[in-house]
Formats: structure tokens, sequence, C-alpha cells
């Protein structure tokens, strides 16, 4: 399963922040004109970030920070050179003394960062996220394997410092208002979905349920926003919104939500569930999966759906995980769009 698309559409920030959210692994491929990037994730945590526009080698990044003297360099390099075992230089350093470990992650976390935030830069080109397994110890695969963290930093806090500095370098001023891709990471979100959204999300879902209702969470509550039947007809709205379900009562729902991962399976007798499954009407399903998309502290999308009426067997989760991903981002660009329209209309007002 892939994810591509234009970076002017979707900007490098707002990609790598849902990837967070959901606890993704694989890699991010970036090209433009002059220059191409690579990200690796695990689990929603950066492991190793390199450009084509940065080619300082990590050994001259230790000694150009001081970490370590030209000649133990050298004589780490020459270790490394006679190894028939191909070990990473920041190991060899460590082993000699040279290095503590805690420097040797505080190093690779910092040049893992200012490769994203060189990337973050990128106002054109195309991105391409691929869902492949990333190894948690040994090699991963990439080029620079002395430059992988191995535990991974947190995605949020690496974006946070990037568009910090990025704010700093652009030399703008610094209104109430967030706007820019920091307003991705730090601004707080009111989920509103748009006809255009929903419809694909539709599209991408009713070809793996029988039938779906999505809901928008808000707090300690999920609200119906739309639903559809078999074949994807779309259901009356009315019914949809007639839906309100409390996070705080046991359900297939509110699982999802909690451990922020897809639920699948038979439909317990609760409370809550049969109090949507009689909403929804028809009869009882077999199956039903639910994928939850928090895009932010308490806000966000669930989509349920499940095999009734027609018992069809339920497909790909994975789709149904990506249509939310699109759906999210589609909510993130509005949120975005708006701080921009705040940040000029209260520009406007500057002298």
């Amino acid at each position: 399963m892939s994810l591509a698309g234009r970076l002017e559409e979707v900007e490098l920030a707002e990609l790598l922040h849902f990837l967070a959210l959901g606890s993704r692994t694989g890699r991010v491929m970036l090209s433009r004109r002059d220059g191409h990037g690579v990200i690796v994730v695990r689990l929603g945590r950066l492991v190793y970030a390199a450009s084509s526009s940065i080619r300082e080698t990590f050994g001259s990044i230790l000694v150009s920070q001081g970490l370590v003297t030209p000649e133990a360099l050298a004589s780490a390099l020459e270790r490394q050179h006679a190894s028939a075992e191909g070990r990473k230089l920041g190991d060899l350093l460590v082993e000699a003394g040279s290095l503590t470990e805690d420097q040797l992650v505080d190093a690779l976390k910092q040049q893992t960062g200012l490769v994203v935030q060189e990337l973050c830069r990128w106002k054109e080109g195309y991105f391409r996220f691929e869902v492949m397994p990333v190894a948690s110890g040994g090699e991963i695969g990439v080029d620079a394997e002395e430059l992988v963290v191995p535990a991974g930093i947190a995605t949020e806090q690496v974006l946070l410092e990037a568009m910090t500095q990025l704010d700093e370098d652009g030399g703008e001023p610094q209104w109430e208002t967030p706007s820019g891709p920091r307003a991705i990471v730090a601004s707080s979100f009111s989920p509103v979905l748009r006809a255009e959204t929903w419809l694909g999300v539709v599209r991408r879902a009713a070809p793996v349920v029988s039938r779906g209702l999505l809901l928008v969470v808000r707090g300690d509550e999920a609200r119906g926003s739309g639903h559809f039947g078999p074949g994807g007809q779309l259901g009356a709205n009315d019914v949809a919104r007639g839906i309100r379900l409390s996070l705080g009562e046991p359900s297939a729902v509110s699982v999802a939500v909690e451990r922020r991962v897809t639920w699948r399976g038979a439909v317990p007798e609760t409370p809550a569930n049969e109090q949507l499954l009689a909403q929804l009407g028809g009869a009882r399903p077999s199956e039903a999966v639910v994928v939850p998309m928090l895009v932010r502290e308490g806000a966000g999308l669930v989509l349920y759906g499940d095999d009734a009426p027609d018992g069809r067997a339920i497909g790909p989760v994975e789709e149904l995980e990506w249509a939310l991903l699109e759906a999210g981002l589609a909510m993130e660009r509005d949120l975005l769009d708006e701080r921009l329209r705040a940040f000029e209309r209260v520009r406007g007002y500057r002298p």
C-alpha cells in the first residue's frame, strides 16, 4: 500500500504528522528537479533521514560539533575500513571511549532533525510513502546505516523544532495566530467534514464493507456524519445525524478510539453497540471493523463498517485506513487554510 502526491498539495510536515498519528511504518521518498530525499519511520517515529542536499559525513559532523577529535575519528575510520563486519563508525568511537553512548544518540537525533528541517523547506516536488517492514535491530536497508536512530525520535518533537527554525530563518513577524505548517502540529482542532471529503471516503470504503458510518469525534462523544449502504449508496442524512455515542460507554467504537488502533470482529452485545446497530437498521452483522483517525487530542474521525445486510466478506482493512488518512489530510488542509486567512486578517490590521 502506498500514498503519493505533490508537495504543493500536501506539505511534508503534514504528511509526517499523520504517519505519526497512525503509527505507520515505512519509507517516504521525496524528489524534485534538483534533489531527492528519504525518511524512514517505524511506528510513526523517525529512524532515518537523508537528503542529497546535505552531503557532510557523520564523522565530520562529530568533529565540527567538538564531540570527537580529528585523531580519534581517523583512528576509528581505519578500524572501520579494516573490519570485515562493516561495523558502524559511531559504535567504534563509543567502544574506543572517544564518545559516550548518550552523545552518539544525541548527535544522530540532531542530524536527523537537520535533514528533516531541510526537507520541510521543499515547497514543490513529489512524495511517495510506501508501507514496508523496518527492522527494530540491525540494518534497515538504507545507504548510510550509521545514521540510523535505532529507538527512533518522536516525530512531533522534530516537526516543532523544524517549524520553529523555519519561522526564525524566514524572519516573518510572529502574530498571535499561528500560520504555515507549524499550525498543523501546534494548533487546536475542531473537525469539519466537507461533502467532497465524505464522498472520497465512500469511494474508498464501499468496495471493502457492505455498509459504513462515518463519525466525527469531539471530546468524549462520537457523532454520526454520514453513512452508506450496499454498493456505496448514500443513506438518509438524518439517520447519521441522529447517531451519538458516548465514548465513556463500552463499544467497538470506544475501544478503537481509546487504543488508537483498528478494531475488527463480531460486535459484542453492549448497550452502546446495540443502540448503534438499531439506528443503522437491517440485519445484525456477523463481522464489523472500526478505524479511528484522531487528528488532535480529543478530535478526529472514526469509520465503522460491517458486512450487513448481504453478508459480503469485509475486504482489505488497509483501504479503510487510507481512506481515513486522506480524509484527515483534507481536514487538516482546511484547518491550515483557515489559519492562513486568520493570519492575513490579523496582518492586515498591522501597520
